[in-house]
């Protein structure tokens, strides 16, 4: 038998790392991907000035990935986009030095302005001067729950700073990382009630919360869905509800929208694909809810529904 022996002083952890570029569509589809693929050390990466594409990161210990392997991460990520007939770029295997994963794609990360007034700001940044005016919303994108770059979020977004909700009482279905709930703040909601039913995005929620110096009685959040806004809402039903979710979610929902909004109530509806709208406006009119406006960007669509026109 042949003795093999490692030389400590020269030897070094390496990493494989997987590099993809992808359509901004796939970003949920891809969270949901790699979580059931058991997949914890990735990052989502995008430039604010071009958002048709993100560049998802991967990093594997070079020894607990064959080629078999990767062949089927491959695969996943390409059968995946195929079912939103959307293609993807050749994708890159490179081995790198022991490097800390959950540090360096920071450097990606800039300031992302939205809208007229709201910048997303990654926690560890200082502002930059230029944005000084604007209100500032810190996240940390490693929560894996919305950074502001989708469309469907930037939408939202959008839709509050065109018609800021100052004093009006929000519910934020589905809040995921909690950016709706406090750009709704940030432009003048008198409170939010926030929900999600992944605990992780309540984790998310918390932590971008205090990140932003936002009292809990303003921000209210709890594990469930409308049952827990019904529960917990003040006397004075909620004057906006946004729920940035998809479609098929959205008509599980929409029947128990009424139970929570009150008069001349709002709702904003993201997470809609451009071609659902006519499916979405078939579902909510014979629950007397009408269409105020459609926004698109990209594939995405945004719907404001009222059920007591003015």
């Amino acid at each position: 038998m042949v003795e093999k022996t490692i030389d400590l002083q020269n030897s070094q952890f390496r990493w494989l790392r997987f590099e993809q570029e992808f359509p901004v569509e796939l970003e949920d589809s891809f969270y949901w991907l790699l979580s059931n693929l058991e997949i914890h050390r990735f990052s989502l990466e995008h430039d604010p000035i071009e958002n048709l594409t993100k560049t998802l990161f991967i990093w594997i210990p070079s020894n607990e990935c064959s080629v078999r392997e990767q062949e089927t991460l491959v695969k996943s990520l390409i059968s995946l986009a195929k079912t939103f007939d959307l293609t993807l770029a050749p994708c890159k295997w490179i081995e790198v030095k022991d490097e800390d994963w959950s540090l360096s794609w920071k450097k990606s990360w800039k300031p992302d302005p939205i809208g007229k007034s709201i910048l997303i700001l990654p926690a560890w940044l200082d502002v930059p001067e230029k944005f000084l005016e604007r209100k500032i919303i810190r996240l940390d994108p490693g929560s894996a729950f919305g950074t502001g770059s989708h469309p469907s979020t930037r939408l939202c977004i959008e839709a509050l700073d065109n018609d800021p909700p100052v004093g009006q009482v929000i519910a934020d279905i589905g809040c995921g990382s909690g950016i709706l709930s406090i750009a709704a703040l940030k432009l003048g909601a008198k409170s939010t009630f926030s929900v999600d039913i992944d605990s992780l995005a309540i984790s998310a929620t918390r932590i971008n919360a205090d990140l932003n110096d936002i009292p809990e009685n303003l921000l209210n959040f709890f594990l469930g869905s409308i049952e827990e806004i019904e529960a917990n809402m003040p006397t004075k039903k909620i004057d906006l509800v946004l729920c940035n979710i998809l479609a098929p979610v959205i008509k599980l929902l929409g029947p128990d929208f009424e139970k929570i909004i009150g008069h001349k109530g709002k709702v904003i509806l993201s997470g809609l694909l451009v071609e659902q709208i006519e499916e979405l406006k078939d579902f909510f009119l014979p629950l007397g809810w009408q269409v105020l406006e459609i926004k698109t960007k990209d594939q995405w669509a945004l719907m404001v529904l009222t059920q007591d026109l003015p």
